[in-house]
């Protein structure tokens, strides 16, 4: 909470993004129970704000399960499992530190917490596997805990079909993508996503009440988040950057075919084709306070009706900072109409030349749209707005000019690197220390 204060703080401090009431009309952020360093005590495991009893626990090597060896682990590693799930007094299995290699895929049982020793100590890689690494189908999890893990396959590393209240806490995905289909009540805390192969590190379809917070998504090939269809999801203090500027349409986070009533805010976004994308009747969703850096195309571009996009901040877009414009079905797979969307108290500018006619801060080619309290910088020579007129579009409070503080946008920045730092809990190595190392039973 003391963050979120002095993120808000410094926002108010250096005028760059004006205060409003909240409105009625903005979908209620989730509530969201804080999630503290996991600890290790005696007797317990502390993940997060909840206690996992050891003495409910197995040990996985019990069951066969050996590192380092090149052998196949599967068939272990789904003893104890079995054996957790329909065990009374047990609820977790332990998996200690090394690496075990899987010719086929793992499957979750219901209720069942999976516990390693941090990422980058427990490692579970897939081998030669073409298939999901980490599979769940029609289960509710009762609020099971993954965590303490590094999970790796190339281009595909987790699947969830239909399953309900589940945790990931502190897991390394390597590799492929996350996949969610037809979930609901799930959460991703505290992960790394690295070098996921495919559209996006997590992409998914049909999901309600999704909750990724404080994630770091690096090295991805296309894009980051995908929220197909999504319901009512809270994304929000994630660091989503590549280590250069990526050529794809994807984005830094995405919402396509119809994602409705999603809270998106206090994200940094970095080197992606476009930072944040918005198509295909996504409806009633509030994007606010993220910050895109650095993009291929647009910063922003929205495609849908009725979105909200207030208090960015878009640096060094690589065609319009801000666009709005309608999917036809002559260049789109997935036409939509793209009116009646809010414009607020953005603010636009870059750090290098940018000039000609694709370079507009605020293009907004459709109807009823309101465009209120944006600045943008003319330092560099992107051209302040072309708003479509006669057409219901209401203008008002925009400014053209040079002095827009790059720093103290530098620090809005640094604030929201240092929170996800804070929830991955790195040590001197990079890796991401996690849990203790019980001896199971």
């Amino acid at each position: 909470m003391r963050d979120r204060i002095l993120f808000f703080g410094m926002v108010l401090a250096f005028g760059l993004l004006p205060v409003e009431d909240a409105r009625s009309d903005d979908p209620p952020a989730p509530k969201v129970e804080a999630l503290g360093p996991s600890e290790r005590t005696s007797s317990t495991w502390v993940v997060g704000d909840h206690v996992l009893e050891k003495s409910r626990s197995i040990n996985a090597t019990n069951f066969g399960l050996s590192a380092p060896s090149d052998a196949d682990q599967s068939v272990a590693l789904a003893k104890a499992i079995s054996h957790a799930a329909n065990s009374p007094g047990i609820d977790t299995v332990y998996i200690p530190s090394g690496t075990y290699r899987f010719s086929r895929p793992i499957q979750l049982r219901s209720g069942v917490n999976l516990i390693g020793d941090g990422v980058g100590k427990t490692i579970l890689e897939g081998r030669r596997l073409r298939s999901y690494l980490l599979n769940a189908r029609r289960i509710d999890e009762s609020k099971a805990f993954v965590t303490g893990l590094t999970l790796r396959n190339r281009y595909r590393t987790v699947a969830m079909y239909d399953v309900s209240n589940l945790h990931f806490y502190h897991v390394e995905f390597a590799g492929g993508i996350v996949r969610l289909e037809g979930c609901s009540d799930i959460s991703l805390e505290g992960n790394l996503f690295r070098d996921n192969l495919g559209k996006s590190g997590y992409a998914s379809d049909n999901c309600d009440r999704i909750r990724i917070v404080h994630n770091r998504f690096e090295s991805i090939e296309n894009g980051s988040i995908n929220l197909s269809r999504h319901r009512d999801c809270y994304v929000a203090w994630n660091e989503i950057t590549a280590k250069s500027l990526l050529d794809s349409g994807y984005a830094g986070i995405r919402l396509p075919n119809d994602a409705m009533n999603n809270l998106v805010e206090h994200n940094f976004i970095e080197n992606h084709g476009r930072g944040i994308f918005v198509l295909s009747s996504s409806e009633n969703n509030v994007i606010r306070n993220n910050v895109v850096h650095g993009s291929t195309k647009q910063g922003v571009l929205i495609q849908s009706s009725a979105n909200r996009l207030e208090s960015n901040v878009i640096v060094d877009a690589g065609e319009q900072s801000i666009y709005v414009v309608d999917a036809v079905a002559s260049s789109s797979p997935t036409p939509s109409i793209a009116d009646h969307n809010h414009l607020l108290r953005n603010v636009v500018y870059d750090t290098r030349s940018q000039r000609g006619d694709r370079f507009i801060a605020l293009k907004v080619s459709t109807e009823g749209n309101t465009v209120v309290g944006n600045v943008v910088s003319s330092q560099h020579g992107r051209e302040f707005k072309a708003i479509r007129p006669d057409v219901g579009n209401v203008e008002r409070d925009n400014e053209y000019r040079r002095d827009v503080d790059q720093d103290q946008v530098r620090s809005l920045v640094q604030s929201i690197k240092e929170r996800v730092a804070e929830h991955l809990e790195l040590d001197e190595s990079g890796q991401s220390s996690v849990l203790g190392s019980p001896s199971g039973r």
